[in-house]
């Protein structure tokens, strides 16, 4: 498949003033951030309320986005094509106080537990806008609790599939549709709570939209919204052509299919001619047997993150950015799949694939590109069962560091790119689950070390406090690296295991059962380093043992730097002389080859 902006003149009837553009772009933002407030506010589950795997917006009557919020990026550019979906299925049929939700991966939304609300907002007669907001719920159903098995084989054991359905009409609530979701999800009240918060969002964008246009009046409104879609494409298309005109391609490798399968690629050739750029996947693999297959939508809207990394970070975040990108994606792949493939476990695919175009895009601007992050998403999905029942979901992300940066060290916690989250409370699940925190800490020496290191992997260990669980986890970089730029060394592999009645075994992309007192451990992957680990500040090098973050022996061996072993102060001359010795012999340094005279 094969999409493309498309660029739309703004018929001016005044003049549009920049100062009033950037108030009403700045009003715009503040009205997003209070619909993502109330989601956060009234919201049941800690995924929505706490690691903010949700996004809101405004949406241009046809769909291009007015402006999307902070929260989970991978939502991004998805409520464009729902919104142009709904538009074909329901027509002329689009009523003030109508509410619509879709889920449907094959209707251009993402995986099933990623549920999307839409309202359209009206002047009178006339729409003039659409407030939005979803993102994942903890159960929506399917073969397991959770729903986001990694070894589903198809879309109809993920859990309840929703084309674009009216959830409210005319402001009256679709009990039929609510009792559906009811009956298909294993904790309801969840489920529901978490829909009444988005909800809840798109009635507070509606409101707040509408005392913009009674502030300006909708004619200045609706030529300053094109305007800022005009001013996003301008601005975009600028800082294009500021880039050097080329080919440039990367793959990069997902462990395998949750089935054994080899490594799978993912390739992705960046062609940059003027004001234009196209991202062309051929060359990817087909899709798979495994849930690992990511729906177009958000194909696309991973490419809409790497672009960002490309220019200005104050370029508004509207569809005017869109219009000269052209994505090239064929169809049946593992980035284009076909109805019934399964997609649930697509957020390892969403990971690797923003991986993957980072990498081009390093060598479009390598002044700008880090290297690569933890990169993956990491997902547990545990149902507990009390009695025979499951009475309780937990859903937890589980976040490494950054890659490092041509500027500085990666950070060593944080969301990736894609997600722009943040870490449930340890303390609060506790207390909601029937679960153990044993730890939750950075593993020493797992950077990808450079002269601006990687951040550290991070180990986080659950321990079953119920009769029963169900374990279904995801997981990867266990066969390749995160890597490194510039000469940067990759990050530590990832390692989950888990103890079964005092027997500990490595697992991947499966399924577990699991008994009181059992334990998950998940040890994420280490980012990669930036540039030669012998260039690395000497001082930053110490600063990193003193905080236990890298071993003397890692700062010595890879770095070349020589602690002394009482005061930990740097030893200049030694650390000239192994660097130089690592530099010559391409192998680690060791006090034990010739530098006990020196040091004495």
């Amino acid at each position: 498949m094969k999409t493309s902006g498309k660029k739309k003149s703004l018929k001016k009837s005044e003049e549009v003033d920049m100062i009033t553009l950037h108030l009403i772009n700045n009003f715009l933002y503040s009205v997003v951030d209070e619909m993502t407030a109330a989601v956060v506010r009234t919201s049941f589950s800690p995924l929505t309320r706490d690691a903010f795997d949700f996004q809101c917006g405004l949406c241009h009557p046809n769909g291009d986005i007015i402006l999307e919020g902070e929260g989970s990026l991978l939502h991004s550019l998805a409520y464009k094509y729902i919104i142009e979906a709904i538009h074909t299925k329901f027509k002329n049929n689009i009523s003030p106080g109508d509410v619509f939700l879709d889920n449907d991966p094959y209707s251009e939304a993402s995986h099933l537990p990623d549920v999307y609300l839409a309202k359209p907002i009206f002047l009178k007669d006339k729409l003039v806008a659409w407030a939005v907001s979803g993102g994942h719920m903890i159960d929506i159903g399917g073969r397991v609790a959770g729903s986001c098995a990694c070894d589903s084989t198809e879309i109809f054991q993920e859990g309840l599939r929703i084309p674009p359905v009216k959830l409210w009409t005319e402001g009256k609530p679709n009990e039929s549709v609510f009792d559906i979701l009811r009956a298909n999800s294993r904790v309801p009240e969840v489920l529901i709570g978490d829909l009444s918060a988005h909800h809840a969002a798109c009635y507070t964008g509606e409101s707040r939209f509408l005392e913009l246009i009674a502030e300006y009046g909708a004619e200045t409104i609706t030529l300053y919204i094109e305007a800022l879609l005009d001013y996003a494409e301008r601005r975009t298309r600028e800082d294009l052509r500021a880039l050097p005109d080329g080919s440039y391609d990367f793959t990069d490798y997902m462990d395998d299919d949750g089935f054994g399968s080899p490594p799978i690629p993912i390739h992705v050739t960046i062609r940059k001619e003027r004001d234009r750029i196209t991202y062309d996947f051929t060359g990817t693999a087909p899709q798979i047997p495994g849930a690992m297959n990511n729906p177009l939508a958000t194909t696309k809207a991973m490419v809409l993150i790497g672009l960002r990394c490309l220019i200005s970070a104050d370029i508004p975040r509207n569809s005017g950015v869109w219009r000269p990108v052209t994505v090239i994606v064929p169809e049946g792949t593992i980035l284009n799949p076909a109805p019934p493939a399964a997609v649930a476990g697509r957020g390892l695919t969403l990971s690797r694939l923003v991986d993957t175009i980072m990498g081009a895009e390093a060598k479009i601007a390598p002044q700008r590109i880090p290297a690569c992050e933890q990169g993956s998403d990491f997902l547990v999905c545990m149902g507990f069962l009390q009695g025979g029942r499951i009475d309780s979901v937990l859903v937890e992300t589980i976040w490494g560091g950054w890659g490092g940066r041509p500027f500085a060290d990666g950070l060593d916690y944080n969301t990736p790119i894609l997600l722009d989250g943040a870490s449930q409370s340890c303390e609060a699940n506790e207390q909601i689950y029937p679960v153990k925190y044993n730890q939750f800490a950075y593993v020493p020496d797992t950077e990808g070390a450079g002269q601006f290191r990687g951040g550290l992997a991070t180990v986080r260990e659950w321990q079953v406090e119920s009769d029963q669980a169900i374990l279904q986890m995801r997981t990867d970089r266990t066969k390749s690296q995160p890597w490194g730029l510039a000469g940067g060394h990759p990050g530590a592999f990832s390692k989950t295991t888990v103890v079964v009645k005092g027997q500990e075994r490595e697992i991947g992309k499966e399924t577990v059962p699991l008994s009181r007192g059992d334990i998950l451990r998940v040890q994420v992957a280490g980012a990669g380093g930036w540039g030669n680990p012998l260039e690395r500040d000497p001082e930053q090098v110490r600063w990193d043992v003193l905080n236990g973050k890298v071993s003397l022996k890692r700062a010595q061996e890879v770095y070349g730097v020589i602690l002394d072993p009482k005061t930990l102060k740097v030893n200049e001359e030694l650390t000239a002389q192994c660097r130089e010795k690592i530099r010559q012999t391409k192998e680690p340094c060791s006090i034990r080859r010739g530098f006990e005279t020196s040091q004495s």
